[in-house]
Formats: structure tokens, C-alpha cells, sequence
């Protein structure tokens, strides 16, 4: 529908910037935006088609209303969602949870209380499993470390856009697509 295709755009427009700076991270960030959290978007009602070298980012929601509710008190703002992304390719899952870690789509689905609100396909990437390995290695011993672990500046979230950003489709460019 319009709807779910504006709230796919939206989303890449937020979570996935377009060009990544070479492939330095982002800086941590050290202070929160204004205002509270956006609806989450309503579950896509079937996700894109795959291919196995295809860089698949999925969105969950793993607020529950508990959790939704003790961040709303810590941050003083309304907290209607809490987002936990993954990066999947070649049948492999990853996300940060403190430390670089693989997962199963399985796990995090269970954990969110069903399948993802959102999956983009950004297409087919370059690397193989080999550099990819080397990516993870480098970003889980440098930015991506448990000291560098932040619940609300460096999570989930920002590791899986740093992560998708550095897995540029076939034909260049990398991150989310125009």
C-alpha cells in the first residue's frame, strides 16, 4: 500500500543514510534528539523477495508496553516503539548487543513477539564471505566494542546502518538505495 511504502521510505531515510563517509563509523553519539519517538510503522504485510547476496536489513519492535513505559520516564519523552535491527546475507544474521554478534531471524522475531515490521532488500552486495568476516572483525574490535555499547547511543540500531552502509550493492554506492 502508499502507506507501508511511505513508512519503508521514511525509515530508510532515517535509519539508512545514503553515503557513508569512506567507511569510518559514525561518531557515538552523545545526546538525544527533541521530542518522543515516532508510531512505529504498521507490519508489512509480505516481505520483498530475496536473493541469497542480497543485503537484507529487517526492523523489529521489541517494546513491550513495560519497557515502552520505563523509557518514557527515563528520557521525559513519549517512547511508543523500541526498534532492534539486523543485517542479514548470504543465510547469515547479525546485530550488537555489545558485542558483534551472529543471530537467527528466528531469535529476534521471538523476542519482538513476530516477524518483522519492516524488511529492505538493498540489494546484492560485492563482498564475500571472507571480506565480510574481515568488516565484522574490524568494526566488533574497534567502534563496535562492550565498552562502546550505549543503550541509546550505540546499539542495535547504529551498528546494523554502520553495517549496512559498508556493504555496498553491485554498481557501487553502498547504504540505502536512492
Amino acid at each position: 500500500s502508499a502507506h507501508s511504502s511511505s513508512c519503508a521510505a521514511v525509515l530508510v531515510w532515517l535509519l539508512l543514510p545514503e553515503l557513508a563517509i569512506g567507511l569510518a563509523a559514525r561518531p557515538k553519539l552523545t545526546s538525544a534528539r527533541e521530542g518522543g519517538s515516532l508510531a512505529p510503522p504498521p507490519r508489512e504485510a509480505s516481505p520483498p523477495p530475496c536473493s541469497a547476496r542480497d543485503v537484507v536489513v529487517r526492523v523489529f519492535d521489541i517494546g513491550t508496553p513495560g519497557l515502552c513505559k520505563t523509557l518514557s520516564l527515563i528520557t521525559q519523552k513519549d517512547v511508543l516503539w523500541f526498534p532492534k535491527m539486523t543485517v542479514s546475507l548470504g543465510g547469515r544474521t547479525w546485530s550488537y548487543d555489545g558485542e558483534v554478534e551472529r543471530t537467527v531471524p528466528q531469535i529476534v522475531e521471538n523476542a519482538a513477539g513476530g516477524p518483522p515490521l519492516l524488511t529492505l532488500n538493498l540489494g546484492p552486495a560485492e563482498l564475500s564471505d571472507g571480506e565480510i568476516d574481515a568488516l565484522l572483525d574490524e568494526m566488533g574490535s574497534t567502534d563496535y566494542t562492550p565498552a562502546e555499547y550505549d543503550f541509546f547511543y550505540r546499539n542495535c540500531n547504529h551498528f546494523c546502518t554502520d553495517l549496512a552502509d559498508r556493504l555496498p550493492p553491485r554498481g557501487g554506492g553502498g547504504g540505502a538505495p536512492p
